[in-house]
């Protein structure tokens, strides 16, 4: 009930100028012709004023709702220079500048994304830009006016046309916005925005087109009444949108990329556009403004590309950084199995392609459960990490690699190594685990000992190296442990 009698309140505030507007001839008896843009200029200037009320709201974004206060000011600034200057009767061209300019900022914000920058020397080239744009439109329709400063009769048409295509314009940029936001806050700007600007396309399409149509009575009355419409209409959208809602972002990725790739784009063809209007009588000036506009952008767009370049090596770093804590057993800090089925395929390729054997160790603690049952499982950490240190330090080649497998398991690649070299480095992994001395109640000796076992093999055939290696372990360790077995060799004590 009580979202119903919102709802309501709504509808009656948008209806209450039209409303008066109709009604306050009758009671004053008399015509008011200025009536009409008195409430235009009030609605215009709360509506500015709601924007700049939201800017205290957490829930809206303060970059967006700077460009919406700003473009409304435009628009209030414009009917306050027109009632001031000419009565609101005839059409001072400074006027149409400032109606004009009340898209540029709406236009920065629907070009401005949050993948880009946010920094000061980016806001002032951003605002040297807004500021170039609207000096561009001025020397787009200074030509345009009379001796006095008034637009011309025969160049109504133009400028009606041109306000048209630019609302439009605006409307369906904040639709395809809307439709690819990706952020709750984002979603709900663009889409109260896209709302005002659909309205305000209406309202000023019927209202700029009166002229055009004098014969229809029911065209000028709509013409005055609707303009403040689509103002109250934005104020009571703050009002009611200015709470979180659920949101769900597009799963279509393209729609994202289509969104971020156009807005580049869109300033272009602003400043391409507005140069159109620039005559023959102010070349000079008007190509400077136009150089020093595109000058804007290409710096605009050189801030964002550098930008993307360097956050982009900044994620490469992070994601090597990542990459390699990824590829480490957390325990013993050597690589972990992930890093092992790698380093296999690689060192695989490179005997194949070089021809030369490859030799692999597959390494057991003895009788470890044993050890974590009766030390417990922090001292078994502890012998693991030795375990893992003093079987890295045989190895005496850079291309030599070892790893963790699993839970007491390790391994090793020795590329480029015979039978006779594995064997050697076996040898020597078994000794200096036994001479180590790690004590260990029930192992041999009383210390912690390994059982290896080590495969060989020459190209293609090196595929099977690690089951080899397996399978010679389990001959170690039921041969008596705290030895090394080749593949299909002989046993050998450690």
């Amino acid at each position: 009930m009580g979202t119903t009698r919102r709802y309501l309140g709504y509808a009656v505030a948008c209806l209450a100028l039209p409303v008066a507007q109709v009604v306050a001839p009758p009671l004053a008896g008399r015509e008011l012709p200025e009536l009409a843009y008195y409430l235009m200029l009030f609605a215009s200037g709360a509506a500015c004023l709601a924007a700049l009320a939201c800017l205290r709201v957490p829930t809206y974004e303060r970059r967006t709702m700077v460009c919406l206060a700003l473009g409304l000011a435009c628009w209030f600034a414009g009917m306050a220079y027109a009632i001031a200057r000419s009565g609101a009767e005839e059409n001072l061209i400074s006027t149409y500048v400032l109606f004009v300019s009340y898209g540029v900022p709406l236009l920065y914000a629907a070009v401005s994304t949050r993948d880009e920058p946010s920094m000061l020397s980016r806001r002032i080239v951003d605002g040297s830009l807004l500021i170039l744009l609207v000096i561009l439109c001025y020397l787009g329709v200074r030509d345009l006016r009379d001796a006095n400063g008034f637009l011309k009769n025969e160049d109504m048409v133009w400028v009606v046309v041109a306000f048209d295509v630019e609302n439009v314009f605006l409307f369906l940029t904040f639709v395809i916005r809307s439709l690819t936001a990706t952020e709750e806050r984002e979603h709900r700007f663009f889409r109260l925005t896209a709302t005002f600007l659909g309205l305000y396309a209406i309202a000023a399409g019927i209202h700029n087109h009166d002229e055009l149509h004098p014969n229809l009575p029911i065209f000028q009355q709509l013409a005055d009444v609707l303009p403040t419409v689509p103002f109250v209409a934005l104020i009571c959208l703050l009002h009611a949108q200015r709470h979180r809602r659920p949101f769900e972002p597009t799963r279509h990725r393209w729609a994202r990329q289509l969104s971020v790739s156009l807005a580049p784009g869109l300033l272009l063809a602003a400043i391409f556009a507005l140069s159109l209007g620039i005559s023959e009588t102010q070349r000079t000036f008007g190509r400077v403004v136009l150089a020093l506009a595109m000058l804007a952008y290409v710096v605009r767009v050189t801030q964002t590309q550098f930008w993307f370049a360097r956050t982009r090596d900044m994620l490469s770093e992070a994601l090597a950084a990542v990459e390699r804590v990824s590829l480490l057993d957390e325990l013993t800090g050597i690589p972990n199995r992930r890093a092992f089925d790698q380093a296999l395929a690689e060192r695989t390729k490179e005997a194949a392609r070089e021809g030369k054997p490859l030799s692999a160790l597959m390494i057991d603690v003895d009788l470890f459960k044993t050890f974590n049952d009766t030390r417990g499982h922090p001292a078994g950490d502890v012998a693991l990490s030795a375990v893992a240190r003093l079987l890295a330090g045989t190895l005496r080649r850079p291309t030599d690699f070892i790893a963790r497998y699993g839970g007491e398991e390790f391994v090793a690649l020795l590329p480029g190594a015979d039978r006779l070299g594995a064997q050697v480095v076996a040898r020597r992994m078994n000794r200096a685990i036994y001479d180590a001395q790690l004590e260990h109640t029930h192992g041999i000796d009383g210390r912690v000992t390994v059982s290896i076992g080590v495969a060989t093999g020459l190209p293609p055939d090196v595929q099977s190296l690690v089951r080899e290696a397996d399978q010679a372990l389990y001959v170690a360790k039921s041969s008596g442990r705290n030895r090394h077995v080749s593949a299909n060799e002989a046993l050998e004590p450690g």
